[in-house]
């Protein structure tokens, strides 16, 4: 039996309600989530916080639980206040949302300008475009394609080729007098436009944290940093930490969806606003590369984190992976390459590789060690610090040649370096001079 709940969404605008329905049974907070309504439950929903608050307006109002009284207090309690996620619905009602915590403004450390002209490298992001004049089939005695004709144009054996390039093929080759831009990642033909948009070129560094989520647009030419945004993760109203959403998604496939579906529109909306700000259409861009730690690894991925949350902590998976935007829904390029970076173990994720990588630090670890005299515990740290590094380093050469590198690059020394790494992974980077790091 289905019963009406009716939600003040706004505590200063009584005129702003929203009615739903839901089965006798089930909670508040479940009921306003199912029908759209963000109520922010930091704790997952177990009654260990009080940001799931509501107000009864209207109905009877159900005798406190014990998490009540534990959370909110007498005077609270008093006034009509309970948790969401410890009432259930039974009849009518009418609640009001508690007034939502002010949020902190904060600002997100970048690495400048330009990571390629500060650092003194040449970015080779692995992602190349080709312009070319290719001839469409017009014999009838002589059959072929329109893909083996713009094969023979770009001089390649038969390729990797994208359901959604194929799809575009035949329009893209007539519209302008058969002159194509050719865009390719190895083996594989991620997009074939019309004209010549060579100097089109651009890629996203996107970090998943699980307060924040960070995208930066680049130049992948020059690396030089286009557009940033960052937005506090829309999955806290599932849980404020990690346990609390993996607890929410475990063993839940509906749960773990809704998680996912989360980020994923976030990350489309990012998309999209670095590129209106950037003067950037979204069909150039043509590599994403996320980090981010293991739990917002799996949740980007739809990889069920259940098992990262017990003992012993396994991931379903450590090495690198590159899949494309279209399977995430990503409104980019559709064959855009999206590389997630490795895991090292448990809750050491990719947000810890990328920089240890990045800033050749376990070499840098390796000359102070020389200088310092040996005992039990140097020992005992170095043994761990120094072979999650070499781990980091060694599993990222296995993958350097599939999507990217970092080569021979003197470490950066500002603070920025850090939290902008992620956008070095972008492409592999070479040095501009021979010169060794120190």
């Amino acid at each position: 039996m289905a019963v009406a709940l009716t939600i003040l969404a706004d505590p200063r605008d009584h005129s702003i309600t929203r009615t739903l329905s839901a089965p006798t049974g089930t909670t508040l907070l479940k009921a306003a989530h199912d029908g759209g309504i963000d109520v922010t439950a930091t704790c997952g929903g177990r009654g260990r916080c009080t940001s799931c608050r509501i107000k009864f307006v209207a109905g009877t109002i159900p005798p406190p639980t014990l998490a009540d009284e534990v959370q909110l207090g007498d005077d609270l309690v008093r006034e009509g206040y309970r948790l969401a996620c410890q009432c259930r619905l039974e009849e009518p009602l009418t609640v009001q949302l508690a007034p939502p915590l002010d949020e902190q403004a904060f600002q997100i450390l970048g690495a400048g300008p330009s990571v390629a002209r500060t650092a003194g490298v040449v970015m080779d992001s692995g992602v190349a475009k080709q312009v070319v004049k290719v001839t469409v089939p017009h014999d009838e005695h002589h059959q072929t394609s329109d893909l083996e004709q713009l094969l023979a144009a770009i001089g390649r054996e038969p390729a990797d080729v994208g359901p959604s390039v194929l799809l575009g093929l035949p329009t893209a080759l007539r519209d302008d007098g058969g002159l194509v831009t050719v865009t390719t990642f190895g083996r594989r033909i991620l997009a074939v436009e019309r004209g010549d948009t060579a100097l089109m070129k651009f890629g996203l560094a996107v970090d998943v944290g699980t307060t924040s989520v960070v995208t930066t647009l680049l130049e992948l030419e020059s690396g030089e940093q286009l557009a940033s945004v960052s937005s506090l993760n829309p999955q806290a109203v599932f849980g404020g930490d990690l346990m609390s959403r993996i607890a929410f998604a475990q063993f839940n496939p509906v749960n773990l969806r809704k998680l996912t579906t989360r980020i994923l529109g976030l990350l489309n909306q990012h998309i999209e606003q670095v590129c209106r700000e950037a003067g950037v259409l979204p069909k150039w861009v043509y590599k994403v590369v996320v980090v981010g730690n293991t739990c917002m690894h799996h949740l980007v991925l739809g990889i069920d984190p259940s098992h990262v949350g017990l003992a012993p902590y396994a991931p379903v998976m450590r090495h690198a992976l590159v899949t494309t935007a279209r399977e995430l829904h990503l409104k980019t390029a559709p064959e855009a390459q999206v590389c997630f970076l490795p895991i090292v173990a448990g809750f050491v994720g990719a947000d810890a590789v990328a920089p240890t990588a990045r800033s050749s630090w376990d070499r840098a670890r390796a000359c102070s060690r020389a200088r310092r005299p040996p005992g039990r515990r140097w020992r005992a740290r170095r043994s761990v610090t120094g072979c999650a590094a070499r781990w980091a380093r060694s599993t990222a050469s296995r993958w350097t040649t599939t999507f990217t590198s970092t080569r021979s690059v003197r470490p950066p020394r500002s603070a920025s370096a850090a939290r902008g790494s992620s956008t070095c992974w972008l492409g592999s980077s070479t040095p501009a001079s021979s010169t060794r790091p120190g």
